[in-house]
């Protein structure tokens, strides 16, 4: 029996090499579709070992990836609209609790839902394109209202005091700003070379954009089946903590996803709004980036007040404006954090300013723009399993003394 087993372990051995050996002299005719579908029918007879279960559902993970990266062009579409479709979902239960037809439910929230926002990119996209082109005209202006400041700053005597070079800093910090601003104006000369390169790109969004009413549509009229497909496919042998925390999870992307919207919407009407009326060039874009700032927290709202206090500097009234622009981003931030996101986006996306930095930094570093957009529902996601796993060990410790 031992020398059975010896001859068969040396037989898989055997054949293994042999695989692999095959494998790396057929690699330029492989693809990761190829050799996951290899691996897939080579695991699953083994799917029985709870490390080979392990295994296949890695396995799947990767390729899933590897596909979305492949197909995340042409997939953008489905994308956008199934976003579309899970923000206006709350929406579309509401209709049905009047007994409304969910076909005709989902075609008017696709007519009012999304025509309207195209509506509203159509009537704000040529303001907003005149204020940046606009804004770009003040950029040559920026060198000589920096160097003004940085000789306010070093102006005080007490960089005297401690026998520091001034000429020296100053004409180090003027020289890096200089190559930033040379920077900018080199990309702003290549931008139409790279418009026409962008043509493809710019066939392909026009084809998103009609693609979009139709796929939200249906998405709209299907969400429902595509959630009890789910529900399904986790119920049939799932762990119970998957049970609990896909729930979980999905919670805590609402209140982050639609909470975090419609407080941007608010806060771009009331930015733009005011700054309108306290006379500050630019007042819809730099509405704009003001509300959309709260994506980003506190790296965000700075780099909007930086940007709108440069804008004030370089007006005709800027003492007047900067004490109005001041009252302005503290009422509406206070605003923010004393009442909008505690009533609408909720208490379950809140995080302590170190682990919110942490998260930021982290995810971006390794994801990019797409990391720092998901770091706090993620990172919030995550601290919440934490504590429930902290409380229900701590639970079992009371219910079971030693």
């Amino acid at each position: 029996m031992h020398q059975s087993a010896s001859n068969r372990n040396l037989l898989v051995a055997v054949i293994t090499a042999g695989a692999l050996f095959l494998g790396f002299e057929v690699r330029d005719a492989l693809s990761p579709l190829l050799v996951y579908l290899i691996l897939v029918f080579l695991i699953q007879p083994l799917r029985d070992n709870q490390f080979v279960e392990r295994l296949f559902w890695g396995l799947n993970i990767l390729f899933g990836i590897w596909l979305f990266s492949e197909l995340s062009g042409l997939l953008t579409p489905f994308i956008i609209a199934l976003v579309l479709a899970f923000l206006f979902e709350p929406l579309m239960n509401g209709l049905l609790r009047l007994n409304m037809p969910r076909l005709l439910s989902a075609f008017l929230i696709t007519v009012f839902g999304v025509g309207g926002i195209v509506l509203m990119v159509a009537l704000l996209s040529p303001e907003i394109g005149r204020q940046m082109n606009a804004f770009g005209s003040i950029v040559p202006l920026i060198p000589d209202y920096l160097q003004a400041f940085i000789n306010w700053i070093f102006s005080f005597e007490i960089f005297t005091w401690f026998s520091i070079d001034v000429d020296a800093v100053k004409q180090h910090i003027i020289q890096s700003i200089n190559e930033q601003l040379d920077n900018i104006g080199m990309l702003a000369s290549n931008f139409t070379q790279t418009l026409w390169k962008s043509i493809p790109k710019v066939i392909t969004t026009i084809t998103t954009i009609i693609l979009l009413p139709f796929l939200t549509f249906w998405f709209l009229n299907d969400f429902n089946r595509f959630s009890d497909a789910m529900a399904r496919m986790l119920n049939k042998k799932p762990a119970l903590s998957i049970r609990r925390y896909v729930p979980m999870a999905k919670d805590i992307l609402n209140q982050y996803i639609r909470g975090q919207l419609i407080v941007m919407i608010i806060e771009i009407t009331l930015y733009s709004t005011f700054f309108s009326i306290i006379g500050i060039n630019y007042s819809l874009l730099l509405g704009i980036l003001s509300g959309a700032a709260l994506w980003l927290p506190y790296i965000g709202i700075s780099t909007a007040i930086a940007l709108t206090s440069l804008v004030i500097s370089l007006g005709s009234n800027p003492m007047e404006q900067f004490v109005w622009a001041g009252l302005t981003y503290l009422s509406i931030q206070a605003l923010e954090i004393l009442f909008m996101v505690p009533k609408i986006v909720g208490g379950k996306v809140q995080l302590n300013p170190i682990i919110l930095f942490l998260s930021i930094f982290t995810f971006g570093y390794f994801f990019g723009i797409g990391g720092i957009l998901i770091s706090i529902p993620v990172s919030a996601f995550i601290i919440a399993l934490v504590r429930e796993k902290l409380y229900q060990e701590k639970s079992e410790r009371l219910d079971n003394p030693a």
